[in-house]
């Protein structure tokens, strides 16, 4: 590729990177996918990118298609996205989803998938195949606001059988994510509040180095020692909870994809899913967003969620939300009162 043509399609990146942004924080998925458009009519050369995010998709339609599903971009990702696993196999004529073993025993029930398949970068895929990765499916399907897939429980667990049920409200808390984007995570120290409501009976559903701020915030948790929890088996704890509080991460997927009330804690500047200025998500109907006011400060947002969790026996999801392919009118999630 000459330089000349090289720095057009830098300029061409930049300025589709800026204007899918604005659209897709706004809801107008439309507007997003003409730009997607542009990059692909283009063939802007994106191979400076890290090897999983760079495109797959070729812009070759599904239906009628082979199709290969790759979910490459991690478990929170994934299990966002194989909500199209069912849109796409009506579509396409067989598909195979290739996923982190981890998630192949929570996969193993969701309606449309052909074949489960392991991570492999090095296997070769025939060109019998539309190979496109798990992110690119919104765009391909030319997703909008109106036609997200949005019923749940799309994800099943059994619950674990650990919760007690004696009155007391059970609470899932997840403060921290992967290395990607350390602007999610809240010290759970910060969260010290949300123990001062009476009633709660707090469960961890964290993973990795954050587990060692447990000791040092002196948080009370009901299953300290589950280190070791694997996707699925946090998905049983979760089944058996009232509500699960956490950062944007594979947990508020987890939760909101099994139809779990879960309030998702955001930073000023959240991933696009989330769009602006809204506290509710097309996404998940249980879900309930509580954002940042000033970048990188908690404190404000700790104080809502700690004020809701207060009136959570009055909490009403609103009416309209399609849980199991029904409309209900109730669910303890969203307060009703001032």
């Amino acid at each position: 590729m000459s330089p000349l043509i090289r720095m057009d399609h830098q300029a061409l990146q930049e300025e589709v990177g800026r204007l899918w942004w604005q659209h897709a924080m706004a809801g107008d998925l439309e507007q997003a996918w003409r730009q997607s458009d542009r990059l692909l009519h283009a063939r802007v050369d994106l191979s400076h990118l890290p090897r999983f995010f760079r495109p797959i998709w070729d812009g070759r339609p599904l239906s009628g298609a082979d199709v290969w599903l790759k979910c490459w971009r991690g478990l929170g990702d994934a299990i966002h996205y194989i909500r199209y696993a069912a849109p796409v196999r009506a579509r396409c004529t067989r598909l195979i989803v290739e996923a982190p073993d981890e998630l192949h025993r929570l996969f193993a029930k969701v309606p449309g998938i052909d074949e489960l398949v392991v991570i492999d970068e090095g296997r070769r895929i025939g060109p019998e195949f539309v190979q496109i990765e798990s992110t690119e499916l919104p765009y391909a399907l030319r997703t909008t606001l109106a036609s997200i897939p949005q019923t749940v429980p799309y994800l099943w667990t059994e619950p674990a059988g650990r919760v007690p049920n004696d009155g007391h409200r059970n609470v899932g808390l997840c403060w921290a994510g992967g290395d990607y984007d350390a602007r999610r995570h809240v010290p759970l120290a910060a969260l010290a509040p949300l123990q001062n409501v009476p009633g709660i009976r707090f469960w961890q559903l964290q993973r990795g180095p954050a587990l060692a701020q447990i000791a040092q915030a002196g948080f009370r948790f009901e299953n300290l020692g589950d280190e070791t929890m694997d996707v699925s088996a946090t998905g049983s704890l979760v089944a058996e909870l009232d509500l699960v509080i956490t950062i944007d991460s594979m947990v508020a997927h987890l939760a909101g994809a099994s139809a779990k009330p879960v309030w998702t804690l955001l930073h000023a500047e959240a991933d696009w899913r989330w769009f602006r200025d809204r506290d509710d998500s097309p996404w998940y109907p249980t879900m309930r967003l509580y954002r940042q006011t000033v970048a990188g400060e908690w404190r404000d947002v700790i104080e809502r969620t700690a004020a809701d969790l207060q009136k959570m026996p009055e909490m009403t999801v609103s009416v309209g939300c399609r849980v199991s392919g029904k409309v209900r009118s109730s669910e303890r999630l969203r307060p009703t009162g001032p």
